[in-house]
């Protein structure tokens, strides 16, 4: 039987929880509508009408 170290343990717990935590997250989110999308698209503009530069990079933690 191979054996883990305890970090290694550590992360893939971490990373097991994150996903389901996102999973879980993301069920509770509610569809968006056709008419809603588009309204949400006149008041706040599409991604591609941003610069690159006004985002920001994010890993989840």
């Amino acid at each position: 039987m191979a054996q883990v170290s305890i970090d290694i343990l550590c992360r893939i717990v971490r990373e097991e929880v994150k996903r389901a935590l996102l999973e879980a997250l993301v069920g509770l989110l509610p569809e968006v509508s056709e008419e809603e999308q588009e309204e949400i698209e006149r008041v706040a503009g599409k991604p591609s009408d941003y610069k690159e530069e006004d985002f920001v990079e994010w890993s989840g933690e």
